[in-house]
C-alpha cells in the first residue's frame, strides 16, 4: 500500500511539474486574447474559430478567451449584428480600412459613432501598395501625409485606439533582405513616415502591427527599443513575427520582450476558414506560438513558416502582460467582455 501511495505521489508531481507533458500548456489559468485576427464577419468562420478555442482547450489545456476581429479587405464589420452575436461574447471588433494611400475611408467626425456602437478601434493599413513601393515610385502618399493628419487628431482627441496600424513591410537580415520590398531604403522610408506621425501626436494610444515589422534583425530590435521608450503611448502586437524569430539572437529578442513586456500583444493575423482539417491545422499553429512563449525547447515550426525555432520561455508575469493584461488595459471593452465571461479579473 505504501507503495502504492508513493507511486501516485509520484504521478501527481509529474502532473504538476511543467514538464508533464509537452502538449500541455504550463499555464492553463492564464486567459489569452488575439489581438490581430481577420475572421471577418462570415458568421460559418466564426463558429470554426469557436471549435478552435474548444480543440486548444481539449488538446493542450489552453484558454483562447477573445480575440479581436479586424475584418478583412473590403469586410470591415460595420453593422453587423449577426456577427458581434455570434461571437458569443468572445468577440471585439475594430473598424478597418485598407486605403490609406487614397486617403482614409472614414470622417473624422464619424469615429465617436464607431466607438459609440460598440466597436474598440481603428485598423489602417498604412504600407506600401501592394507591396511594390520602390524608393524612386512617384505618387505614394506615405502615412505622415497632412491629408490623414485630421483623422490622428481626432483619434488623439476622443481617445480611439489604432488597433493593429500597418507600416512597412519585412527587412530582413543580410541576404534576405529584400523580401517584400526591393530595396531596404524604402522600408525605412515607411518607418520614418510613421514616426512623424507619432511626434505630432504623443497621445495617440496605437498598436502597431507585426512588431512594427522591427523583429527580423538584431538592430532592428535596438531600433524598437529607442521607438519604445521615447514614445510611451505605443505597443506592437506579435501577429505573423514568430516565423522571424529564428533570424535574430535569441537572448537579444527574450531580453527585449521582457524589458518592454507592458508594451507588447499577443496576436497571430489568422484569417477564416472553412473545414475541420483547417481547424486541425489553425491549432497545430497557434500552439506553436505558444510553446515559443512559453517553453525553451525547440519548436518545429511557428505560426507562418516552418523554421525550427528555440522557445523564449518567458516569465509568467511578462506573459500574463503579453497574453490578455495589456489588451485589457489598452483596449476598451476588454476588461468587461472577460468579466461577463466569467473570468476574475479585478
Amino acid at each position: 500500500m505504501k507503495q502504492l501511495i508513493l507511486s501516485l505521489f509520484a504521478s501527481y508531481a509529474l502532473f504538476l511539474s511543467p514538464a508533464f507533458s509537452e502538449d500541455v500548456t504550463q499555464y492553463p489559468d492564464i486567459p489569452r486574447i488575439d489581438v490581430h485576427t481577420h475572421i471577418t464577419s462570415d458568421v460559418a468562420a466564426i463558429e470554426n474559430f469557436h471549435s478552435l478555442r474548444n480543440a486548444l482547450k481539449d488538446a493542450h489545456q489552453i484558454d483562447l478567451a477573445l480575440w479581436l476581429n479586424l475584418g478583412g479587405g473590403s469586410d470591415a464589420m460595420e453593422n453587423n449584428e449577426e456577427a458581434m452575436a455570434a461571437g458569443n461574447g468572445r468577440m471585439l471588433c475594430a473598424i478597418s480600412d485598407y486605403s490609406s494611400h487614397d486617403g482614409l475611408k472614414y470622417d473624422p467626425d464619424e469615429l465617436q459613432g464607431w466607438l459609440d456602437k460598440g466597436y474598440v478601434g481603428y485598423k489602417i493599413w498604412a504600407g506600401p501598395a501592394g507591396r511594390k513601393l520602390k524608393p524612386d515610385e512617384d505618387g505614394i502618399r506615405f502615412v505622415d501625409n497632412p491629408a490623414l493628419e485630421p483623422t490622428f487628431a481626432k483619434m488623439e482627441e476622443i481617445g480611439m485606439v489604432g488597433a493593429s496600424i500597418h507600416v512597412a513591410d519585412p527587412n530582413g537580415p543580410f541576404g534576405d533582405r529584400t523580401k517584400w520590398l526591393p530595396d531596404p531604403v524604402a522600408f525605412w522610408k515607411e518607418i520614418l513616415a510613421w514616426r512623424k506621425v507619432l511626434e505630432r501626436h504623443p497621445n495617440l494610444v496605437v498598436v502597431n502591427a507585426h512588431g512594427m515589422w522591427s523583429l527580423c534583425q538584431d538592430a532592428q530590435i535596438d531600433y524598437m527599443r529607442n521607438t519604445l521608450s521615447t514614445f510611451p503611448n505605443l505597443h506592437v502586437d506579435l501577429a505573423a513575427t514568430f516565423q522571424y524569430f529564428n533570424m535574430v539572437n535569441r537572448e537579444n529578442l527574450r531580453d527585449f520582450i521582457i524589458e518592454y513586456d507592458d508594451r507588447i500583444l499577443f496576436g497571430t493575423d489568422v484569417g477564416k476558414w472553412t473545414n475541420s482539417e483547417e481547424t486541425e491545422y489553425n491549432r497545430q499553429r497557434y500552439f506553436q506560438a505558444f510553446q515559443i512563449l512559453e517553453t525553451d525547447g525547440t519548436v518545429a515550426g511557428s505560426f507562418f513558416g516552418n523554421q525550427p525555432t528555440q522557445g523564449l520561455n518567458l516569465p509568467r508575469k511578462t506573459l500574463e502582460k503579453i497574453y490578455y493584461k495589456n489588451a485589457m488595459r489598452i483596449y476598451p471593452r476588454v476588461k468587461e467582455s472577460l468579466q461577463a465571461l466569467g473570468y476574475p479579473i479585478e
